[in-house]
């Protein structure tokens, strides 16, 4: 038998994960962040969102991310010449489902209280919007 009250329990207790952002200079030229972090549950699914390019400059207002496929954990200490490393640190997932993130990113670029949400209406599937909490 299924103990819902320890599985909502676990749900409403914040986890702390690995988080990376990296510098992706794509191989159609395209310049853009990653941003990934291990899923609580799962430590084998390290979710990833790109960023735009001109997200250092507005990280704290809204910004679009798109969904790309998860990716191995591994690719948390990946060294590439096409990948450079932004930023590494903790982020606390307070809340994580399918299609909503809060987020707390204790890293020395990202910090602070974020939103991650599915967008919809849109005609993408992917399409997702970070946003800075004040």
């Amino acid at each position: 038998m299924v103990n819902t009250y320890k599985i909502v329990c676990e749900a409403l207790q914040a986890k702390s994960v690995p988080f990376i952002l990296h510098q992706h200079n794509s191989r159609s030229g395209s310049l853009h962040f990653d941003l990934r972090f291990l899923d609580a549950r799962d430590p084998k699914l390290l979710h990833s969102f790109a960023l735009p390019a001109n997200f250092l400059v507005n990280i704290n207002t809204k910004t679009i991310a798109v969904k790309t496929r998860d990716h191995d954990p591994r690719w948390l200490e990946l060294k590439s010449y096409r990948l450079k490393d932004i930023d590494k640190g903790m982020v606390t997932l307070k809340i994580a489902t399918y299609k909503y993130f809060e987020l707390e990113f204790h890293g020395k670029i990202i910090s602070g209280s974020y939103k991650l949400f599915k967008m919809h209406n849109t005609r993408r599937d992917d399409m997702w919007l970070l946003v800075k909490k004040e």
